[in-house]
This record gives structure tokens, C-alpha cells and sequence, in this order.
């Protein structure tokens, strides 16, 4: 995507990518964890576990999922706090076992994609290196507790979106992001970057179709309310909201942590972190047109609404965010080619 700057143009690049690397290194590590209420010691990974069992036994999801919620401690309203119901049918259906399988199935499937996605638009270094740190981005899909984690699926499910719509293949990749956004809502934001790039290519059934995507989730997403509010009671608790406002630094020290960049020290693992998002800016421009913005996405999220507790919002970001780092050679072949011209 640097490729066309001007001087002027590379020089401003230039001088955001050093500012923005000042601010990694003076980032401190702070304490991580699994988000808890209640009484401090039923997690998240706990809570979705249980949900899933017992709609494995029998209980129908709603009053399963709000009845745990209740007991735990853990908000009921908005709605949205009650997470829908795909993931939980999907491992009642399977159990935890096979869904894990079919998990780790669905990264190497995105991996596979990845690298026949670079084939004509990358080189070999990049066709080998991105697929292989996709897998180091998902290495969080070898833990089997990690199966019930929703931002987990709707991650490796958007990565592989992103290698099937980067070549063109959109219906494919509208299917898959229908499948991310039935798991959680946090996918939304994909939708419209697709959009977006479908009207402005000229697009215009492609561009209808991730539209009646939008249209169908908010149809979706309102008969989830009406299921989810009459098992929801006045005595229960209330999301403490979505507005952390943490600053610039949270989406580094977050992709970190959910990432197998935490075996870095820090400040290096945070700068690790910065090259791996703005890697993209040397990725060929197909693939660079979806990934910069969905990334871009998840870290605004992270910065402005996240509270310390939604660190785990990041995982939107896995196994794609390490990717980023096949294309940093390129990113700066690029920008030194930019400034080399005359002004």
C-alpha cells in the first residue's frame, strides 16, 4: 500500500510509526487474567462451560445461560452481556472434545487459505511466513478450556474470511462472517468494511449482499433481545458498560497478552505487537484493504470501550494480528523507495 507515496507522504508514515513506537516503549506490563465477578473465582471459561453442559442435558439455552449468569453474578442486561446462543448449541451438539477438534481444524484451514491467498500476491517469503504465523497468532486454540471462548471462533473465522474475500472469493467469505457474527457480535464491524469496498469497486451485487448480511444480523440481534428479556429479572446485575476510554497504549498491551508475544519482555513485546498490526501497511493491497481496517477496528474497540476486564476483546485480532509481521521487510522496502523520491 506504500508503494505509490510521495516523499512528503512517506515522511508523515515515517514519523507515525516512530511515534508510535516511543509510545510501546514506554508501556508498562500490567497484571492479566480471566474476567471474573461474583464471587472472584467463577471465570468467563467457567461460566460458558457450564452453559454449554447444560444445554447438553437438556435445559433450554436461555433459561441455562440466565439462570448461571444470575447465580454467578454475572450481568443479565443489556441483553447483549448474554452471548448468543451458536456457540453453545454448536458444543451441546458435539461436545467440548470435538469442538475443540473442529476448532483447531478451522486454523489450519485458515492457514491453508492464507498461503493460497499469497500465491499470486506474495512472495515466498511471505507466502511461507504469513500461514505459519497465523498458526502462531492461534496458538491459543491448543488449549482445550480455551473452546468455549466466543472471540476465539469469530477470530480464526474472520482471519479466514479475510484470505477468501483478499482473493476475490466473496460468497464464501460472506457465509463465514455469517457464521463469526452468529457466534459474537464483535465481527459486525467486518461487514462494512466489505461493504465499503464492494461499492467502491463497482461491486454492486457484492455490495448488496453484505448490506442484506447487515440487515438479516439486526433481525437476528433483536429476536435475541426478546429471548434473552424474559428470563432476565429486576434483581439482577447490570454490565458495568463499555466505556474504559484506555488510551492508545490498550490495544498493544492486549494483543500481547492473548498472544504468544507475552514470552517477550516487555517494552519489546509491545513493540513486537505495534510491528505485527502495522505489518499490514507492506501487505499487498487486497489483503491490506481488509485487514488494516478490521484491525484498526478491534484496536479503537480496545482503546475507547474495553475496560480492563475486556482484555479478551483482542482475541478478535488472533490468529491474524501476528501475520502482520511477514510483511514488515516489504513495509519498509517500501517506505525507503518513497523517501528516495524526489520531493
Amino acid at each position: 500500500m506504500l508503494a505509490s507515496l510521495s516523499r512528503l507522504q512517506a515522511l508523515v508514515v515515517l514519523a507515525g510509526l516512530v511515534l508510535l513506537a516511543a509510545l510501546a516503549l514506554t508501556i508498562h506490563a500490567e497484571p492479566g487474567g480471566t474476567a471474573i465477578t461474583g464471587s472472584g473465582t467463577y471465570s468467563d471459561v467457567k461460566l460458558y462451560v457450564d452453559i454449554a453442559q447444560a444445554v447438553s442435558r437438556g435445559e433450554g439455552y436461555y433459561h441455562a445461560a440466565t439462570r448461571l449468569h444470575r447465580a454467578h453474578g454475572f450481568p443479565t442486561s443489556p441483553f447483549v452481556t448474554v452471548r448468543l446462543p451458536t456457540l453453545a448449541w454448536i458444543e451441546a451438539a458435539l461436545g467440548l472434545k470435538a469442538a475443540h477438534l473442529l476448532l483447531g481444524a478451522l486454523l489450519a484451514i485458515t492457514a491453508l487459505a492464507w498461503y493460497a491467498m499469497l500465491r499470486p500476491l506474495g512472495s515466498a517469503a511471505e507466502r511461507l511466513g504469513a500461514p505459519l504465523l497465523v498458526l502462531v497468532g492461534g496458538a491459543m486454540v491448543a488449549s482445550a478450556n480455551l473452546v468455549v471462548t466466543h472471540e476465539l471462533w469469530a477470530g480464526v473465522l474472520i482471519a479466514l474470511a479475510t484470505a477468501l474475500l483478499a482473493r476475490g472469493l466473496w460468497v464464501p467469505a460472506l457465509l463465514i462472517i455469517a457464521c463469526a457474527l452468529a457466534i459474537r457480535e464483535l465481527a459486525l464491524p467486518f461487514v462494512p468494511i466489505a461493504a465499503f469496498w464492494a461499492l467502491r469497486g463497482g461491486r454492486k451485487r457484492e455490495a448488496a449482499g453484505w448490506i442484506a448480511l447487515l440487515a438479516a444480523y439486526a433481525i437476528a440481534l433483536y429476536l435475541h433481545k426478546l429471548a434473552v428479556t424474559p428470563f432476565s429479572l429486576p434483581g439482577d446485575a447490570l454490565s458495568q458498560g463499555w466505556g474504559g476510554m484506555r488510551g492508545p497504549a490498550a490495544p498493544l498491551r492486549d494483543v500481547v497478552d492473548v498472544t504468544l508475544l507475552n514470552l517477550l519482555p516487555p517494552p519489546l513485546s509491545y513493540l513486537v505487537a505495534l510491528l505485527a498490526l502495522t505489518g499490514f501497511l507492506g501487505a499487498p493491497t487486497p489483503l491490506a484493504r481488509i485487514a488494516l481496517p478490521w484491525l484498526g477496528a478491534v484496536a479503537v474497540l480496545l482503546a475507547g470501550f474495553a475496560r480492563p476486564v475486556n482484555f479478551y476483546w483482542a482475541i478478535l485480532a488472533v490468529p491474524m494480528v501476528t501475520a502482520g509481521l511477514a510483511f514488515v521487510p516489504r513495509m519498509a522496502r517500501q517506505l525507503v523507495e518513497a523517501l528516495r523520491r524526489p520531493a
